[in-house]
This record gives C-alpha cells, structure tokens and sequence, in this order.
C-alpha cells in the first residue's frame, strides 16, 4: 500500500498565487513576525537577517528573492516559518499559513532535471483540485546544502550529545557598529594606526607596515566587508589587526579591538548556502549580540595575489628596527601580556589566559580565611575563583561578600592542565613586551608571595607613561599556594582542591551544606 505523506503548506505570495509547501516533519513552528528581523551586513541578497528564538539566534531567509521572485517584500502580516535543517534551526518568511494537507505520491509530480540547475530549491510540484491548486515543493536539502536528511540529522544531534564539545577562539573586533571575529590562529599582533606607510598604496590596499624586515599590505576591514567603498580616517581606537593566513600576512585596519572570546563549534551558527565566502557563522553574547565570525581566506580572496606580491619585499637591512628595541605595540600570540587592573596595573602571559568572562555565575565561599573567593561552572567544570585583590593584599581589596561591579572581570589563566579564575577589577589592554626584568624586590607583605611574581614587565600606558608592571605566574599560583597538582582533575577534584585551599571540607565532607 503506498502510503501517503503530511505536507504544511504556506502562501508566498498572495498577489500571483504562489503556494509553497514542505513535509510537515520538517516544519518546527510557525511564528507571527512581532519585531524588525536584524540585517546582517555583507550578507547574502536572500538572507534577510536573523531573530532571537528562546535564546538561540537563527537565520531567516527571504524566499521571494530566493526564487527570484519579481516583488521580494512583505507586509505587516508576514510570518517566519522555523524549520529543521540537520541540527539547525532557520526561518523562512512567508505572507500567510495556509493548512496542512496529505497527499498520496500520485499528487507529486518531479520537475525533470534540464529544468533545474544547481541554484533550484524546488524540485517537485503537488498538483491538487484537478490541476486546480499546485504548491511548489521545497527541497530543503537545496536550500540549506550544509543539512542533512532527517535520519543522519538525528545521527548528528545525538554523536554531537555524547562527545565531547569542541571550542574556538576569536579576536572580536568592531567595524562599522557591527562585531566581527577572527581566529586566534591567523591573528599575530595589533598596531597603531601611526605606521602606514602610503607608498604602497592602491585599491583595496591603503599602505604597508614594515615588521622585522617584512613589507605588510594594510587593507581596510570595512572596503572588504562591503561596508564603505572608501578607506576612512582612523580614530584613536582603530587599530591595525595583523592577519598570517595560509602563509600570507596582512594587515586589518579595524574600528576597534574588543577581546578574545571562546567559542563552542556547536553554538557557532551557520550561514546558508555557499554565498558568503568570507562568514564561517554568528554566534551571540549578552555583551554583544550577534558577532559575524569571519573566515579569512573568504575575506581576502580578491586580493591574494596582490598581498602575495607585496610579501616579497624587502626593507634594506640597514633601515630593519632592532628586535630588542622597547615596543608600544599590541601583540596576540608570543611575547604578549594581559594588562589588568586590582588598584594598579599588573599583568600575566597571554598563553596563560584560555579566556576572560564576567563575574555573573560566581558562586561565592563562606571562608573568612581561605584565599579562594567561589567557585564558577565553567561547562561543566568547577574552578576556583581567587581575588587578586585579596591575594596580594591591594589597598582598599574586596571583602567576601561584597557586590561585585559591572567592571569587574574573570581572567580563567591556565598552567598544567588546570584552571584558576582570577578575580580583577577591570582589563586595560594587551601589549607586546619581548623583554622582561627578574622582580628586584617586593614589599614586605608579599615576599610570601613572591614566587608568584617572579619577573617585571615594562608598560607604556595610555598617557604615555612608562610603568613597571608586575607578571602574575599562573603555574605558581595553581601548585605553591592552591596546591593542585599539575594533572588534569576532574570536576570534583578540582572542587575538592579548591575548598581546601579556601579552608572549607571537600564535598565528600559536607553532610548538610550545599554549593
């Protein structure tokens, strides 16, 4: 017997009659349109942006430009269609929603194939009423080529639940008002805007940066991303993001450079089809909304060949600046600090930081004694959380209990396959310091301290000055004085070893009290 099949169908467009329709298993929900969808810059004609969905973020898509239909818009009364891709989510606008119908496969005629090419998302036609009624079929699969069938899409969603997540790093930085993000792996250093070299200017390229002996073509973010065919004048915050990809090296002139955010792969949302060369996805934070994470070789693909000549020229060694030479520029990977702030100016190594989060899911300690201030669930994995105020005894430091502030920040430094979360009272940059000095001395009240602070760094802040500022050591902090060894615990070792540095009983202790 065969079996007939659910269809949901939907009015595209109400003026030419245009109904469209999708197996009803595939179609989530339906929703009435109660604010403006966000547009996102550079995007694909057809993808008209994205809306916040019970804390998830998801693409819509505009079917009228996707089938080239000649009017593309809406009214007042659209609705957004969610359907199920594989292990994502999309919306789809519609005018209307019309019933939801099942057809047996004699109503299902198959568009022969010379009629379709590789852009076709509609492969099969259902006629109804005669020949009376017909609804275009979308093929979901064509729609969204990343997607799965429903089958191996269940597969995905659960292998993706029972291994282990994968994460990302990214440099966020802003252009335009819009946040975009690159990955730590192709970002080398970020400059002032004071070094361009306009020689080299032409087309997209607006100079060059001349480091250790290597000429850098300059490009500006926002002429790439299609957000202005101009190159404008930078402002105080603009920077200049020094990209190596794929053995290319360039320079990014960005609006603003924010901080390095981890990412997990599966909250990374991916955008449709394979227009946008240049998006790997958009993930979002409360700080930021919606951050467009950018591939780079997508990015700079017209202008490959041109950054590839320009790599090959040279500076006079003559004219090549010292390495040793003291250095205000910014740097990402080697030979970089985090500046933050506790009442002054401290720092700790770059490669030491996995990230930087806020202070809202900290779970306090009641000990008065231990140098521990909480704990935070770090997905899934309990750290300590330890205020440097405390620790290093800074005039007016934080007491238990006190209400954190908005400014306050979490800096999750690592050393031996551990976790500690710093507690700081703000982030101030991070900065390039190849040399360092042995810490001469320390005040009386943290010479117990003092292999934590086993070397000095100089700093040239914001007004110019130059300040000795002093490195925090990670792996000291975690063995000498939180005494975890260095292994990989799980969870509850963790947690165990952080109680007892703050003076409470481990878990396995604890008869009545609860975290």
């Amino acid at each position: 017997m065969i079996k007939e099949q659910l269809f949901a169908s939907f009015i595209l467009d109400q003026s030419s009659g245009i109904e469209i329709a999708m197996p009803a298993e595939q179609v989530v929900e339906a929703l009435v349109l109660d604010e403006p969808i966000q547009p996102l810059p550079t995007s694909a004609d057809f993808l008209e942006g994205i809306m916040p969905l019970r804390g998830d973020v998801i693409p819509v898509i505009n079917l009228k430009k996707r089938l080239a239909l000649a009017t593309t818009t809406y009214g007042s009364e659209a609705k957004v269609v969610v359907v199920q891709g594989g292990s994502k989510r999309y919306g789809l606008l519609v005018e209307d929603i019309r019933d939801v119908l099942r057809i047996g496969p004699q109503s299902i005629e198959h568009l022969p194939s010379f009629l379709m090419n590789q852009e076709s998302v509609v492969t099969d036609l259902i006629k109804l009423d005669y020949g009376q009624r017909t609804l275009e079929l979308i093929d979901l699969k064509r729609l969204f080529p990343c997607s799965v069938d429903d089958e191996a899409g269940q597969s995905q969603v659960e292998a993706v639940s029972t291994r282990q997540r994968t994460y990302q790093q990214f440099v966020l930085y802003s252009c335009r008002d819009q946040v975009y993000g690159v990955p730590v792996a192709e970002a080398r250093e970020i400059c002032f805007f004071d070094n361009i070299d306009a020689t080299f200017q032409s087309g997209k390229v607006q100079g060059a940066l001349q480091l250790r002996g290597q000429t850098i073509p300059v490009l500006c973010s926002a002429v790439l991303l299609g957000c202005s065919t101009e190159n404008l004048m930078p402002t105080e915050d603009s920077r200049i993001l020094v990209m190596h990809s794929e053995d290319l090296s360039f320079g990014l002139i960005v609006d603003k450079v924010h901080q390095i955010l981890v990412v997990a792969e599966d909250e990374i949302l991916p955008i449709p089809g394979e227009h946008l060369p240049h998006l790997q996805g958009v993930c979002s934070t409360k700080k930021f909304d919606n951050i467009m994470l950018l591939n780079v070789q997508g990015l700079i693909r017209t202008q490959v060949d041109k950054i590839s000549a320009m790599a090959k020229l040279r500076r006079n060694k003559e004219n090549i600046i010292q390495e040793d030479e003291p250095s205000a520029r910014h740097i990402i990977t080697e030979h970089c600090y985090l500046i933050f702030g506790i009442g002054k100016h401290y720092a700790i190594e770059l490669k030491d930081v996995q990230e930087i989060i806020d202070c809202g899911d900290l779970i306090q300690l009641t000990s008065e004694q231990g140098m521990v201030q909480g704990v935070i669930n770090l997905r899934g994995r309990v750290v300590p959380v330890m205020s440097l105020r405390n620790f290093y005894t800074c005039p007016e430091h934080n007491v238990l209990g006190k209400e954190l502030g908005q400014e306050d920040k979490l800096i999750i430094g690592t050393a031996g396959g551990n976790m500690v979360a710093l507690l700081v009272d703000e982030i101030t940059t991070i900065y390039k310091q190849e040399k360092y000095h042995t810490t001469p001395s320390l005040r009386p009240e943290l010479q117990s301290k003092k292999d934590t602070l086993d070397r000095l760094i100089e700093f040239i802040n914001d007004e110019g000055l130059k300040e000795h500022v002093l490195v925090v050591n990670v792996a000291n902090i975690l063995r000498n004085h939180l005494k975890i060894e260095e292994v990989l615990p799980s969870g509850e070792a963790m947690l165990a070893a952080a109680c007892c540095a703050g003076g409470l009983q481990s878990p396995g202790e604890q008869s009545d009290a609860t975290l």
